[in-house]
């Protein structure tokens, strides 16, 4: 599979009148496409909280500009058509999440919903966008709701978190690696990943010498975690099964650290940013974590000679004012602009069943910025498209990798 470089920038276009489309080698007649698709472009729609995941949108919005320049993408049905990105701010609130994206679909007349941010946000409008056979694709989270729920949410595909089981389980396996008799403290949400991280663990654990001796949850609407902190550092734990999420990593590993308490510390994927979570508690305190990621963090010199990473660079370096070349948010952005541009690529068609079973149908995908032995691989009962994962150790200051482990498909 080739991988997708960026090439150019043009402004975002009004809505235009919906006009016949073509199927490889047919005509078909006006009608026959579905909404947000014409013969000259395709409309797409997120929501996300700007204050935080905004260089996300930019950084989107800016590759499929630079391609909109160099005359748009060639898709599978053999015509170049303009991606159109309207990304809405919904302040992580799921309620304005919902209105965001009836407005998108109902106004709008987007062809999909791309790169949604947030669990909460997710599972808010999924029933929905069900109801209007509208497509969710490339979704962060790795909720294991969507593939309990696969059957009833047709319409959801590609998630670009890990399964939240999935995950879990690898951290137990690395973890019961190196601490066989393990004591473990585990910090959680009191929310669905909160739940089923614990759950998962629990389920890792079975049959082996650790266990857990203590756990601690806390409400998203907290303002600190410092007493749950204490707590597990009382437990008498070597073992940190951390599963907060966003400031409260900040928080927690800044209190463990405080407190001398020195254990061996797991964090969610989804915690690793080290610009806005980890260096903010001090690098001191990140020092030794583990975790797991599968593109390159772009907040650190060290893989600057990889020919992906000089492309984000040079790409980062001409949208300047939108965005730094160390944004790790921002980065995230153009590697999963990059996955809807290669599954476009594939799309025979102009239905939005053509464009789920593009996305479902990615086989050994890599885009600029995927760690070395990284693919992003899709099938059509699995809607996740991380199936690959890097661990990694912070140490000095950035992030490690070692030997990508791959999802075995008894899991």
């Amino acid at each position: 599979m080739k991988r997708t470089l960026a090439v150019g920038l043009t402004a975002l276009s009004a809505a235009a009148v919906l006009t016949a489309c073509s199927g490889r080698g047919a005509t078909i007649e006006a009608g026959e496409c579905d909404p947000g698709i014409t013969d000259t472009e395709i409309r797409f729609g997120s929501s996300l909280m700007q204050s935080v995941a905004g260089p996300q949108a930019k950084a989107a919005t800016a590759l499929f500009e630079d391609i909109n320049k160099d005359g748009g993408v060639t898709m599978g049905d053999g015509k170049t058509r303009r991606i159109v990105y309207t990304a809405l701010d919904d302040g992580y609130d799921p309620a304005r999440t919902v209105g965001n994206v009836r407005s998108l679909v109902e106004q709008e007349q987007v062809f999909a919903i791309h790169n949604l941010v947030g669990t909460p946000s997710t599972l808010a409008v999924v029933d929905y966008l069900s109801s209007k056979n509208v497509p969710l694709v490339f979704p962060m989270t790795g909720s294991d709701e969507l593939l309990a729920s696969a059957a009833d949410r047709p319409v959801v595909a590609g998630a670009v978190n890990p399964q939240t089981g999935w995950e879990v389980s690898a951290h137990a396996e690395q973890m019961l690696a190196r601490h066989p008799d393990a004591k473990i403290a585990v910090l959680y949400p009191n929310d669905s990943l909160g739940s089923g991280s614990l759950a998962a663990l629990e389920t890792a654990l079975e049959g082996s010498g650790a266990q857990i001796v203590a756990r601690q949850s806390y409400e998203p609407t907290t303002p600190s975690v410092d007493s749950q902190v204490v707590n597990l550092a009382n437990s008498g734990a070597d073992v940190f099964m951390n599963f907060a999420t966003a400031s409260f990593v900040t928080q927690s590993l800044k209190k463990a650290h405080e407190l001398r308490w020195k254990p061996d510390t797991y964090i969610y994927s989804g915690a690793t940013d080290t610009n806005f979570v980890l260096a903010p508690a001090g690098l001191e305190a990140a020092e030794g974590i583990h975790s797991f990621y599968w593109i390159y963090d772009v907040s650190s010199p060290e893989h600057d000679d990889k020919p992906g990473v000089a492309q984000w660079r040079e790409f980062a370096a001409r949208h300047a004012r939108d965005f730094a070349s160390t944004d790790t948010i921002a980065a995230t952005g153009y590697n999963t602009a990059q996955l809807l541009v290669t599954a476009l690529e594939q799309m025979d068609g102009c239905s939005r069943t053509d464009l789920l079973d593009a996305v479902r149908n990615l086989d050994g995908v890599t885009t600029d910025l995927s760690i070395e032995g990284i693919t992003f691989d899709t099938t059509p009962d699995y809607p996740y498209a991380i199936t690959s994962m890097a661990p990694m150790t912070f140490r000095d200051g950035s992030w490690h990798y070692d030997a990508v482990v791959t999802r075995g498909e008894d899991r």
